[in-house]
């Protein structure tokens, strides 16, 4: 299988902040999505994601709120940022084969999007999405060949 050009994929808010935050053991692929994002595919993510970056990176770093500002620009330009609206709201909120509203909201954005994958590193969180969902690793290695 191919990296097409209309590519979209969805990235859960831990895939961002494992990139950011370089965590150990996720950095390394977390690193690979983005820079398929930066040249390859398109990337989505919500307002509440960068919400969550930015608390992130000013709680567990030394980063002024100038940096993470800057942060939050800088991923305005690699990825696309699918709004979430009063019908995402409530789509989400009577999706009841999830039990966590915040996870259905990121399943709602993914769907309004168009992605074809949902990247996260919490895969049962999504195992009542209609996308298929993969870890980053799962998500290099379905293209490696």
């Amino acid at each position: 299988m191919h990296f097409g050009e209309s590519m979209k994929v969805f990235l859960d808010t831990n895939i961002l902040i494992d990139y950011l935050l370089k965590r150990h053991p996720f950095y390394d692929s977390a690193k690979k999505v983005f820079d398929m994002c930066l040249y390859k595919i398109d990337g989505y993510v919500t307002p509440h994601s960068l919400i969550d970056v930015f608390y992130m990176l000013s709680e567990r770093t030394d980063a002024t709120s100038d940096y993470c500002r800057e942060t939050i620009l800088k991923l305005r330009t690699v990825f696309c940022v699918v709004g979430e609206n009063d019908a995402s709201v409530l789509a989400a909120a009577s999706n009841d084969s999830f039990s966590d509203f915040e996870d259905s909201m990121q399943n709602e954005s993914a769907l309004f999007s168009g992605s074809d994958y949902i990247i996260t590193r919490n895969k049962k969180d999504f195992e009542n999405s209609t996308i298929p969902v993969v870890t980053a690793d799962e998500f290099m290695s379905l293209f490696s060949t």
